[in-house]
């Protein structure tokens, strides 16, 4: 067994859900708990998923003891279910096989049975085991799950419905009793009432409920916390009403003739309610993107099994079934095409608005929409493995992972509750002992700090930003992997894009045959494509796909020889061909005279040149270049006017490579770079005291992404399972870049303001609430109020992360407002095959007349040569 494979025996990961987590102490007491576990490698809480994430060593530590320590600090993980019917009535034998068959599974932590209704509740890791797997071991004993009776529904949005109606009931009940306690407590019904009315015993009674029953979710988790020895947010909310309440009761009932505080303790936790519910609400938005992302999923599959078409849920369909798609129905898995032809909509994957053509061998995509024609599809990647579900797990990934502010604040949130505790006291014993002012007023005071602080929004600041925008960006197909490089992106000033398949199609494209004035083009053509049909050489392939696209029959080539470095060699109908470059000419003697010159002005235009002789003499120069895309020019201007160094690495030629990218605008070129030596030349720009972003393809750029202080894996299409890079773009388009940068820009912007708006909230209210204002200006926050603004200072934390929504990714240069790509020009001959330039009259000087045709030289612009005729454009308009 190799290292590698050790490795990862070794190592462990799970998920956990948590209920009860509503602050940054929380999620800092759970970590310290977990990270307390002999074999815990990481642990990370999501306050917003209310999830654990769990890396450990199996051998030392199990699930069980991981549940333990999450239970040990006074929350409860949770457990996803699965619940089903059984087609058949099992023997009493099966029924007693059938918890260990099942609970054989890896993943799967408990099964039970009941046999009178064929029912059974399979609990389970969800990162480990699908349906799929348990009716896998039940078909195995020949029993199958009854069709429609699994309950499998969408869990985080049903808990986060319920979440939501729970407080909103509380706070209904609170609200209703609250009224009248205040209304009483202000005098404000005192006419309407008899003068011997006893005001503070109708308090306390309506009080009563408010504290117990309404308060009930803070006294439950303040308890579970105290019995652990840890305090939370909850212990502050309950410790300030409590002392409200109980000292309200004391005036009632032992201590009469002194003013209650019932009114205080009823407005707090109706308050506090009013807050969690807003808060839940707003929660509920943030996951938004990503349950939008999970409800593309097709339900239900129709197979093709033995000649017959079956409707069968989408966990069931397996690698290999042929799958038929019919007009607007959604393609449910990954597959092939095998028989049919239509467009498809891959807009919600790739976010290309326009359909795309599909035919027999071309591949498809879950969740995209079959629009005219029917498909039979053969599936080749089904459940976790297909494009969708890599992205909703490549997104529920990065929304786990912390920036490092993030953990600043879980550092500050693990303090918070016992410094402000201190805090409290210090402020009672201030005004009543040292001061000796009256202690109804001491008490106000030190009510108010404990409900005034708030742990919560500095807990939600990060969370909230990260998955709204991260899911925002994975509906336009931008996926950030990891909240840590999220930190990183408003910082860099440098990226660098490699140029073959990046700034380019990455298709190499013959665009020039210069042959000799006795040689045919067509017969040129066809001799060398006989040549390089024997070669693997990417361009060798650019020059016989040429070939063929024109139509033109290949021979055969026979004696093929391939000389490294300088091309090859071979027979065809007699004739005996060099194919390669101007080095394999010189050293075989071979002179071009004028063809030689034309290929020197190709080289700088940035073509590649591939000369060919033919017996010892010149027959033609081929110029090949790789087309730039539509949106380099685009985006390297976007990203300069951002501010950012753009520049251009490549393996070719110093020349060629300014030549292409002079075209679209970019100063700095990195060129004669070899694929191995791309990652020193980034580290190199770091050592400059840059903060480098490298954009490439994501597999042979992969040590250069990685060095990188963000990688952008580009156009990675239908492949989204890219190691290497922070950010993932699905679409072949250079302008998501450019979005990529903006969205993690301003998520960031979000965290920070989340930030700043909690501390300065907490540095502000805080003073105020232990009265320092009081003995200058009489200004009293009483502790109701104060516990208002800390429910709501949450609230705007939440809300404000949610503006991430209206992020649109960057648009491409188009219309009036567009930067002008070229000069006026009055009256326009051609538009340049290399820039893409309207070259005019003016400005385009003829070259030369060679071979029969009028070369023109694009002067004002990248240089190129083409071929025109004037008399055919003169006085026109020539558009792009």
């Amino acid at each position: 067994m190799s290292k590698t494979t050790e490795a990862k025996d070794k190592k462990k990961r799970i998920s956990m859900k948590i209920e009860g987590m509503h602050c940054a102490s929380c999620v800092a007491s759970i970590e310290k708990s977990l990270l307390a576990q002999n074999g815990v490698i990481r642990a990370t809480i999501s306050l917003l998923d209310e999830k654990a994430v769990i890396e450990y060593e199996p051998k030392q530590v199990d699930r069980a003891s991981l549940e333990k320590a999450i239970e040990s600090t006074g929350y409860r993980p949770m457990r996803p279910a699965m619940t089903f019917r059984l087609a058949q009535k099992p023997t009493e034998e099966e029924w007693g096989l059938i918890p260990s068959r099942i609970g054989d599974i890896d993943g799967v932590l408990n099964v039970d049975t009941f046999p009178k209704s064929s029912r059974i509740i399979v609990e389970y890791d969800e990162d480990l085991v699908t349906l799929k797997i348990v009716n896998r071991a039940l078909k195995e004993m020949g029993l199958e799950i009854e069709e429609g009776a699994v309950s499998h529904s969408d869990r985080e949005t049903l808990a986060r419905e319920k979440e939501v109606q729970y407080y909103s009931r509380l706070l209904a009940f609170s609200l209703v009793l609250t009224i009248p306690v205040v209304l009483i407590h202000f005098g404000l019904l005192a006419p309407y009432l008899p003068a011997d009315f006893p005001h503070n015993l109708v308090m306390f009674v309506l009080t009563t409920p408010i504290q117990f029953i309404a308060g009930y979710p803070f006294l439950k988790s303040a308890l579970r916390a105290a019995r652990h020895a840890k305090t939370n947010m909850d212990t502050l909310i309950m410790i300030g009403t409590s002392a409200a309440y109980f000292y309200s009761v004391a005036t009632t009932f032992i201590l009469t003739g002194y003013s209650s505080f019932y009114d205080t303790a009823a407005l707090l936790i109706t308050f506090i309610l009013l807050g969690r519910t807003l808060e839940a609400i707003a929660k509920g938005r943030t996951s938004r993107a990503i349950r939008s992302l999970m409800d593309l999923q097709a339900k239900v599959a129709v197979v093709v099994r033995d000649g017959k078409e079956i409707k069968i849920p989408i966990e069931e369909v397996e690698v290999g079934d042929v799958v038929l798609v019919r007009p607007g129905d959604k393609i449910p898995i990954d597959g092939e095409v095998v028989e049919g032809k239509s467009r498809v909509d891959e807009s919600m994957i790739t976010g290309e608005p326009a359909p795309v053509s599909k035919s027999v061998g071309d591949s498809v995509v879950g969740a995209t929409v079959n629009k005219n024609g029917v498909l039979k599809v053969r599936a080749t990647k089904v459940g976790k493995d297909t494009v969708l579900s890599q992205i909703v797990k490549m997104v529920e990934d990065a929304q786990t992972n912390k920036p490092p502010i993030q953990r600043k604040a879980d550092a500050i949130a693990n303090v918070f509750t016992p410094v402000v505790l201190t805090i409290s006291i210090a402020t009672f014993l201030l005004w009543a002992v040292v001061l000796g002012q009256d202690w109804t007023l001491a008490l106000s005071f030190s009510i108010a700090v404990l409900v005034a602080a708030c742990p919560c929004a500095l807990g939600l600041a990060t969370p909230t930003a990260i998955m709204v925008g991260i899911g925002k960006g994975a509906q336009h197909g931008i996926l950030i992997k990891t909240g840590s490089g999220l930190e990183v992106i408003p910082t860099i000033d440098t990226i660098v894009f490699d140029k073959t398949g990046t700034l380019t199609i990455g298709k190499p494209t013959v665009t020039d045959i210069l042959a000799v004035s006795e040689a045919n083009e067509e017969d040129v053509l066809r001799l060398v494509a006989a040549v390089e049909k024997n070669s693997e050489h990417p361009l060798a392939e650019a020059i016989v796909y040429y070939a063929e696209e024109q139509g033109i029959e290949i021979p055969q080539a026979s004696d093929f020889v391939s000389m490294t470095g300088l091309g090859v060699q071979a027979t065809v109908e007699g004739a005996t061909l060099l194919v390669g470059n101007d080095r394999l000419m010189s050293e075989n003697s071979v002179e071009f005279g004028d063809l030689q010159e034309h290929a020197s002005m190709l080289q700088e235009q940035g073509r590649t040149t591939v000369f060919i002789s033919a017996d010892g003499k010149p027959l033609a120069v081929l110029g090949i270049a790789d087309k730039l895309k539509d949106t380099s020019a685009h985006a390297v201007r976007a990203l300069q006017k951002k501010g950012i160094n753009v520049w251009m690495i490549t393996g070719d030629k110093t020349k060629t490579a300014q030549a292409i990218a002079t075209s679209i605008g970019i100063k700095n070129v990195m060129a004669e770079v070899m694929p191995a030596e791309k990652a020193s030349k980034i580290k190199q720009l770091q050592s400059e005291g840059h903060v480098v972003a490298m954009t490439g393809d994501g597999i042979n750029d992969a040590p250069a992404l990685a060095q990188a202080d963000i990688g952008i894996a580009l156009g990675s299409g239908t492949d989204v399972s890219v190691e290497t890079g922070d950010i993932v773009l699905v679409k072949d388009d250079l302008m998501d870049v450019v979005s990529g940068i903006e969205l993690g820009s301003r998520t960031m912007t979000k965290i920070k303001q989340g930030f700043f708006w909690a501390l300065i909230y907490n540095m502000a209210l805080l003073p105020l609430a232990a009265g320092l204002l009081y003995p200058a200006f009489g200004i009293v926050l009483r502790p109701e109020f104060a516990g208002l603004a800390m429910a709501l200072s949450s609230v705007s934390v939440v809300t404000n992360a949610l503006l991430l929504n209206r992020f649109k990714p960057a648009k491409h240069e188009e219309g009036p407002d567009a930067e002008p790509t070229s000069q006026e020009a009055v009256s326009k001959i051609a538009i340049d095959p290399i820039c893409k330039m309207d070259v005019d009259t003016a400005s385009a000087e003829l070259y030369s007349d060679y071979n029969g045709k009028r070369y023109y030289f694009c002067a004002p612009y990248c240089k190129t040569t083409f071929d025109a005729d004037p008399s055919k454009y003169e006085g026109q308009d020539v558009k792009h």
